[in-house]
């Protein structure tokens, strides 16, 4: 049995630990951990996944002037918009648990040294397009306590709500603040999380594509012409085996489009809210800017957070234009294989294949809008757009 050279299924290694952590991979029903793992996620998602976002939105509804709406707003829906995704990760888990299994039957198929070495940058890329996003994400955490710490008076990291009057002692207030520092970690892993999965499972998509257009273009490259007739036997072996390979690359390819179905369903809505919550967010912290004003304690947190949700949504539409690309080198890739000298059904199977091919899968956000830099710059124009027409009110 053949021995897969390498598991591009280790991209989203990161992904499903964290997952793991929030409650969203239990243990087997008839194991000892499964009711407590059980009662830690919910206890876990009660403190912060429901509580947490429960203090800033409280905080907004009890705004008194448009200052405090201006402050609270980029907070509120930043917040309550992880959540949402978070909460869409919880509804599509299993699907994406089924992409594991056809990863492994991919990665079987890579055998060659290029083959494996574009899988093995898919992986790569995934890996590190997560630890870029997490960097972003803690000096974004980071910034934050400096707007408690660089204050004159004493402040919240994020105007919230609380129970009690957190002003009133010094204790009240490091309750209150360990409370904020608490969820806002955790949100923020959990942000992470729903934040670059998408882009983790495009990458490998790519490297898929890009491993199948290889295999491709290979086929009969290596087959000299045949003129004597004693080599009739191995030409038809030869001929036989060439279209045996044509044949497995169509179920590659069929096998890629099922991912390509999984990954669309399981990251569709993500994207759609990514878009939204980046241009929402980019408004709202250009209104709080020049509405409220410039607090300077607050610069380094507005310029991080800016920065994170920003590149956040320019790497997954690189990845969207990457993946369209792929897909256009996978039909050169056909046309560029020794199909002319092979026989009528490897000419038949190549034409089937080609007609196939010729649909472009696009990632769509929402089912509805490409994910493209196309996308991104039109993201970037709206909410300059709605900063413009916002400010007008001031």
């Amino acid at each position: 049995m053949a021995v897969a050279k390498i598991h591009t299924w280790k991209a989203f290694e990161y992904h499903w630990r964290l997952w793991t952590f929030f409650g969203l991979k239990p243990p087997p029903r008839n194991s000892v951990w499964f009711k407590p793992y059980v009662a830690y996620a919910i206890v876990l998602n009660i403190s912060v996944t429901f509580l947490f976002p429960c203090t800033l939105i409280i905080n907004l509804i009890l705004a008194k002037n448009m200052n405090e709406v201006c402050e609270n707003l980029y907070n509120t829906i930043t917040d309550v918009i992880c959540n949402v995704k978070f909460l869409n990760m919880f509804l599509v888990r299993k699907k994406l648990l089924q992409i594991n299994q056809i990863l492994k039957r991919l990665d079987m198929r890579a055998q060659t040294r290029e083959e494996i070495n574009e899988l093995q940058k898919g992986v790569n890329s995934a890996r590190n397009c997560f630890k870029i996003v997490g960097r972003l994400f803690c000096v974004a955490l980071i910034t934050s306590q400096l707007v408690a710490y660089l204050s004159p008076e004493r402040i919240l990291m994020y105007p919230a709500w609380f129970p009690w009057d957190w002003r009133a002692s010094k204790r009240n207030f490091l309750y209150a603040h360990s409370y904020q520092l608490y969820g806002l970690i955790l949100q923020t892993a959990q942000n992470l999380g729903s934040d670059t999965y998408p882009q983790a499972y495009l990458v490998v998509l790519i490297g898929h594509i890009k491993a199948l257009s290889l295999r491709i273009k290979a086929l009969g490259s290596e087959v000299t012409s045949f003129s004597d007739a004693s080599d009739a036997e191995l030409k038809e072996k030869i001929e036989n085996h060439l279209y045996r390979e044509l044949i497995d690359c169509i179920i590659d390819h069929e096998t890629i489009n099922d991912l390509f179905r999984i990954v669309q369903q399981g990251i569709s809505s993500t994207c759609l809210a990514q878009f939204f919550c980046t241009g929402l967010a980019q408004c709202t912290i250009g209104v709080y800017t020049f509405y409220v004003g410039l607090d300077y304690s607050k610069l380094p947190n507005l310029v991080a957070y800016f920065g994170a949700v920003t590149a956040e949504i320019f790497i997954l539409c690189y990845y969207g234009d990457l993946f369209c690309q792929a897909n256009e080198q996978l039909i050169n890739s056909i046309y560029s294989c020794n199909w002319v000298d092979r026989e009528k059904k490897f000419k038949q199977a190549h034409r089937f294949l080609l007609q196939r091919s010729q649909k472009i899968n696009t990632v769509m956000a929402g089912n509805l809008i490409p994910v493209s830099l196309s996308t991104f710059v039109t993201v970037m124009k709206t909410a300059y757009s709605a900063f413009t027409v916002l400010n007008k009110f001031n």
